[in-house]
């Protein structure tokens, strides 16, 4: 492991998918759902930090885990949820720094 793995490794109540920079707890077993980066690697996650992963990762996907039908939900509530949002203070202008949702609807209603 290097210095930036152990300066960045999740807290040892924290599952695999939790940002070092994002407070919040986990939300249920470690390894309900696997998210899957651009390029193939994997963290296993609980359902709460795999959707915020999943929303701040640009072609990031989601497989199941040990909880079934835990990666469908954490595919459906990264939709909501802003990119990096533990950045509470992060301007939120350009569509990129918006969740896929609101997104949209701002697409829709420029036409």
């Amino acid at each position: 492991m290097t210095t930036y793995e152990r300066r960045h490794a999740p807290g040892p109540s924290r599952c695999l998918a939790a940002h070092p920079e994002d407070p919040t707890n986990c939300a249920g077993p470690r390894d309900a759902v696997i998210i899957l980066d651009s390029h193939g690697d994997k963290a296993a996650g609980c359902e709460h930090h795999a959707a915020r992963l999943l929303a701040s990762l640009d072609g990031a996907r989601v497989e199941p885990g040990s909880v079934p039908g835990a990666a469908a939900r954490a595919f459906q509530a990264a939709d909501s949820i802003r990119p990096f949002c533990w950045y509470m203070s992060a301007p939120r202008t350009e569509s990129s720094q918006l969740s896929r949702a609101e997104d949209r609807s701002a697409r829709n209603h420029r036409h």
